[in-house]
């Protein structure tokens, strides 16, 4: 059956969550009424729901109502903005991507184990939210605003794995994720906006205020299982990355670069650029093989100029200086 997702009032509840703003204050929002196929579907006998839009195959099995109303036009919204960011055009045609949000966290460890193998622990670890594996997207819903930000995150690192032939370096795919983590809602519209992410910008101010600062090259070359368990430095390694790709972004020169570094990522010219032996995969050890390397090919050549100019723009967009 398809139908018409027409938005109610009822989401400026979640917009009060996400942002103190004014829904006045949100111009441009993308509309969230999209043209929505729903069919039943089921896993491990639980029974649950398929929904088809444009760019997005949402399988679930949460009773929420409202979820399985909003999550399709946010997630038509949130690839627009996936665009916006990264300067990727639009294919002309695309296969739709799968989303599996599960109503609870069992349901979410047993389809984990399915769509990552049994014997996988590292994604079992997660004790809050998510992960994109091989272009496939799984969490749970822990309410509007909690898996909302989620799946904004998430879902750019799908958008990336089918967009991208090579992989770009962890600090720009993790930094534009928490980029695509902002964003405010009401009436019948989402707004995806980078700034509006009060969680990242908790983040970078703890971390400044706390003098946690990690410096530039040591930020490029970890990734976040570097991070993950460790309290407050996992947060902190995100907003930082935060202001890094919103310094990058500010600036015409860098922002140019980061859209040549996704460009031949998309062209699987990226490798090549930097000589990249074909032999060497993808994982941890090719990206602190080019974390920097990449970062003064695409961005920078001056890390430690790039890094005074980075430190005074994070404290400004902390407030703290």
């Amino acid at each position: 059956m398809t139908s018409k997702r027409k938005i109610a009032a009822a989401l400026v509840l979640l917009a009060l969550s996400a942002c103190a703003c004014n829904a006045t204050d949100r111009p441009g929002g993308a509309s969230m009424e999209v043209s929505v196929q729903e069919a039943a579907w089921s896993f491990s006998g639980i029974p649950g729901t398929a929904l088809t839009s444009d760019h997005y195959y949402i399988y679930t099995t949460t009773a929420n109502r409202s979820m399985l109303t909003y999550l399709p036009g946010f997630m038509e919204g949130a690839y627009r903005h996936y665009s916006a960011l990264t300067g990727l055009p639009r294919p002309g045609e695309q296969k739709r991507m799968p989303i599996y949000l599960l109503a609870d966290r069992q349901q979410w460890a047993a389809m984990t184990q399915q769509v990552t193998g049994p014997g996988n622990r590292t994604y079992l670890a997660i004790e809050n939210g998510g992960y994109c594996y091989r272009g496939v997207c799984v969490f749970w819903d822990m309410g509007h605003f909690a898996t909302f930000a989620i799946a904004a995150h998430e879902g750019l690192h799908q958008f990336l794995h089918h967009r991208l032939r090579d992989r770009i370096p962890a600090w720009a795919e993790e930094g534009l994720a928490v980029m695509a983590e902002g964003f405010q809602m009401a009436a019948a519209s989402v707004r995806f906006s980078p700034q509006a992410n009060t969680l990242r910008l908790t983040n970078l101010r703890n971390m400044i205020s706390g003098d946690r600062w990690l410096p530039l090259e040591k930020l490029l070359s970890t990734d976040a299982a570097d991070h993950v368990g460790a309290t407050p430095a996992a947060p902190e390694y995100y907003g930082q990355l935060w202001a890094l790709l919103m310094y990058i972004r500010s600036q015409p020169g860098y922002r140019q670069g980061l859209e040549r570094m996704l460009a031949d990522a998309a062209a699987g010219k990226l490798r090549a650029a930097l000589n990249v032996p074909p032999a060497m995969g993808a994982g941890r050890a090719y990206n602190r093989a080019v974390s920097v390397p990449m970062f003064k090919h695409y961005i920078d050549a001056d890390p430690a100029g790039f890094e005074r100019g980075l430190r005074a723009y994070a404290q400004k967009l902390a407030k703290l200086g």
